[in-house]
């Protein structure tokens, strides 16, 4: 019985999200020439990871196609200096994402010390640590 619930969890996680017309055309609004397109729902809202301008992004929409955040997987060395100098005080920096919300960006770092310990570190746009957290 509990090979055919596996089974069948497979086939209900891998079955296509139904998007709103309304939020893939805001989706067409702010990431116009977006590629690979993979979208979900998380917590009543979609979810739709993509290539954009050559950047892996990822952007979260509610149901009426409101853009509520998008995140941008960054290239360590795209990183600006000065705010990569500041998380790089913290630890070795081992990935950043930049979190832009509706009236800010925020960066996130996952940053690890000379123990191999790994951290969260999030920081305002000008790399002022706001939280640090162990993972």
């Amino acid at each position: 019985m509990s090979i055919n619930l596996n089974i069948l969890e497979k086939i209900l996680k891998n079955r296509p999200v139904r998007v709103p017309g309304v939020v893939k055309e805001s989706f067409r609004n702010n990431f116009d020439g977006a590629r690979n397109t993979e979208w979900s729902r998380h917590k009543g809202l979609f979810e739709v990871i993509f290539y954009h301008g050559e950047k892996e992004k990822i952007a979260r929409f509610d149901q009426e196609g409101i853009l509520l955040e998008y995140r941008i997987n960054l290239q360590l060395d795209t990183i600006a200096p000065e705010i990569k100098r500041r998380a790089a005080a913290e630890g070795e920096i081992m990935n950043c994402i930049e979190f832009h919300s509706v009236d800010t960006i925020r960066y996130e770092f996952i940053v690890r010390d000379e123990k191999l310990v790994r951290y969260l570190l999030l920081t305002d746009m000008a790399g002022n640590r706001i939280r640090k957290e162990i993972l």
